[in-house]
């Protein structure tokens, strides 16, 4: 997981997105849903941040040596992912399960699926059994590539957009960092509760970090 930074940009890092252009581009969103639908406008708005974002996110070499880039998202994928956690819910928590579960058990499709119509049944349904299986079965434990590259993609997002997007992006990693056994994870659930008290998954990661209740992997470890 990165820590520190630097203190110059590289070429690598795309310059930080300013607070009107992510109004524009959010707008923009709020407008296609009304007109084109929830459904098709998620997925016309995510087809190429989600993809870059799964692809990233199995890379084994991410992160190997120095000649790996600082950032693994573009820019405009870490906006459009900041601003959809922002308007919907279903996008934070999809996320969220990318990392935790590997493609087999959560595919792409799925997700994608779940983004743009996160009401039906069977979606809902399968994303909570993808949620509850990681917690809840001994054998499931955290794959560290894949969770250390969606944790430092979560903070490319913060370092590139303004900081009332943070909320959902800290959520998530605290969510992670909870499940790998990272005693960082209060102080990234504080960190979203401070900027919003109404997130409520920072609020289960506060509550169960301080009631020392973790995932049955750790547990049995």
């Amino acid at each position: 997981i990165r820590q520190g930074g630097r203190d110059m940009k590289t070429i690598d890092e795309p310059m930080p997105i300013c607070e009107a252009e992510m109004e524009r581009l959010e707008d923009q969103l709020v407008e296609d849903c009304k007109s084109l639908g929830m459904a098709e406008s998620i997925r016309d708005f995510l087809q190429e941040p989600f993809s870059e974002w799964m692809d990233e996110l199995a890379d084994e070499s991410s992160g190997d040596d120095d000649s790996s880039p600082e950032c693994r998202l573009s820019r405009n994928g870490a906006g459009a992912l900041a601003i959809a956690m922002q308007q919907t819910m279903a996008v934070r928590d999809a996320l969220l399960v990318s990392i935790i579960v590997d493609e087999r058990r959560s595919s792409r499709d799925f997700l994608m699926g779940f983004m743009a119509n996160p009401t039906l049944p069977g979606n809902t349904r399968h994303l909570e059994e993808s949620l509850n299986g990681s917690f809840r079965d001994a054998s499931r434990k955290p794959d560290t590539k894949r969770c250390d590259n969606g944790v430092n993609m979560m903070f490319d997002i913060i370092g590139m957009v303004p900081e009332r997007y943070h909320v959902q992006p800290l959520a998530i990693i605290s969510y992670v960092l909870w499940w790998m056994g990272d005693e960082r994870a209060m102080l990234c659930a504080m960190r979203a509760l401070a900027l919003d008290e109404n997130c409520s998954l920072a609020a289960i990661i506060c509550s169960a970090a301080h009631r020392h209740i973790g995932p049955v992997w750790a547990e049995e470890t």
